[in-house]
């Protein structure tokens, strides 16, 4: 997700360009947005209730 959405991004900017990736790969934005979390974060309690 840091590929498409770089770390400066707030995450309402985030969610404005992951909502179209998400689109396309069929994965909810709350998904991609929790992934981009833990990227950002290494915290893997951003990822409680997600299937990647």
């Amino acid at each position: 997700m840091l590929q498409v959405v770089p770390a400066y991004l707030s995450d309402t900017e985030a969610a404005g360009i992951l909502a179209l990736l998400c689109e396309q790969i069929g994965e909810q934005i709350e998904h991609g947005l929790a992934a981009r979390h833990y990227a950002l974060t290494g915290d893997r309690r951003a990822l409680a209730g997600t299937v990647l």
